[in-house]
C-alpha cells in the first residue's frame, strides 16, 4: 500500500469539515482555486458557489425521486381510479426545471458540465498554450456568468418569499 500524503489528499479533492472527511465537488474545488471570481459583478464567488451547489442537489434529489424497480401501475382491487404517486411534479423538480430555463443557452452547457456532471474540461490536443489558457479562461467565464444567472433565479425565489 502507498501512503497517502496531506498534500495528495489535498489536490484529489478530500477536506475535512466539522471532523468528517468528504469529497469535493467540482465546483468547490474550482471555488478554493478562486476560479469563481468574476471582476465588476454584482455576485461573489461565494453567490455562485452556493448557487451551482443548490442547482445540484435539486437534480440529485429529482434522479432520485425517480428511481425505481417495479412496475409503476397498479391496478386496483376496488377497480378505484390510479393515482400517480410519484410521477407527480415535486418541488425540487419544478425549481430544478425553473432554474435551467433562467440560464441562457450559451451558459447552460458550462453550467451542467461542471455542477451537474462533474467532469473536467480538456482542451483539445491541437492547441498551443496560449490558446489553453484562454480556452480555460472563456470556460470560466461562461461558468461564472451561467452562475449569475442562477443566482439572480435563487434570490428572485427568497424575495417572494
Amino acid at each position: 500500500m502507498k501512503y497517502t500524503s496531506k498534500q495528495d489528499a489535498i489536490n484529489k479533492g478530500l477536506a475535512k469539515k466539522k471532523g468528517v472527511i468528504y469529497k469535493k465537488s467540482l465546483l468547490e474545488i474550482w471555488y478554493a482555486k478562486d476560479w469563481l471570481d468574476l471582476p465588476n459583478s454584482k455576485y461573489s464567488s461565494e453567490d455562485r458557489l452556493n448557487s451551482g451547489m443548490k442547482l445540484a442537489a435539486d437534480y440529485h434529489i429529482m434522479n432520485r425521486e425517480n428511481l425505481h424497480s417495479s412496475y409503476t401501475i397498479n391496478t386496483k382491487v376496488d377497480g378505484a381510479k390510479f393515482t400517480p404517486g410519484f410521477h407527480c411534479a415535486n418541488e425540487a423538480e419544478s425549481r430544478y426545471l425553473q432554474a435551467i430555463q433562467s440560464i441562457p443557452s450559451e451558459f447552460w452547457p458550462m453550467v451542467r458540465k461542471i455542477c451537474i456532471e462533474e467532469n473536467e474540461l480538456q482542451a483539445p490536443l491541437s492547441m498551443s498554450e496560449r490558446q489553453k489558457t484562454y480556452f480555460y479562461y472563456l470556460c470560466r467565464i461562461d461558468l461564472c456568468r451561467g452562475l449569475d444567472r442562477l443566482a439572480d433565479y435563487y434570490n428572485q425565489k427568497l424575495k417572494l418569499i
